[in-house]
């Protein structure tokens, strides 16, 4: 008597793969092409997370996104969240940058765009300071003002 486990004649003649044991099963959904899909089965399901009708909801929100995470305008708002600086930092690299154009190796222009763009990324975290503390006060006031009263806008 032969050993299948042994004998790849053996295994062949009863209609199994040697990996049959280590097979992994495959989604049961046909193509759009007519071949078989080879994705792998979702949870308890006989087709994978593309065929599998309980997964339309989020393959639909997936197609609605469409790539907005790699779009322009998310790379820019990462880049600026990464980019932004304090007033101390930008004192630093004004700095530097004053030192470099001393020491010609920066061109004078490049520490006049750097200095204005400075001036105006200090003139908007200040307003926004301005704003913020505005904002404390006027609901403080809102707190504090006796209810016979109007207040005039």
């Amino acid at each position: 008597m032969t050993d299948p486990t042994t004998d790849p004649t053996a295994t062949a003649a009863a209609g199994q793969s040697r990996d049959a044991g280590r097979m992994q099963r495959r989604c049961s959904a046909t193509k759009a092409d007519g071949s078989q899909c080879g994705g792998v089965p979702f949870r308890a399901h006989p087709t994978c997370w593309f065929h599998t009708p309980e997964t339309a909801p989020d393959r639909a929100a997936g197609r609605r996104l469409g790539g907005s995470a790699r779009s322009n305008r998310a790379r820019a708002a990462r880049e600026l969240a990464r980019a932004a600086m304090t007033p101390a930092e930008i004192s630093g690299l004004l700095s530097l940058t004053l030192t470099r154009v001393i020491a010609g190796q920066t061109e004078p222009g490049v520490g006049n765009a750097a200095a204005n763009i400075a001036r105006a990324i200090i003139a908007v975290v200040e307003a926004n300071a301005v704003e913020e503390r505005l904002s404390l006060l006027e609901a403080a006031a809102k707190r504090h003002e006796p209810s016979g009263l109007r207040r005039i806008s």
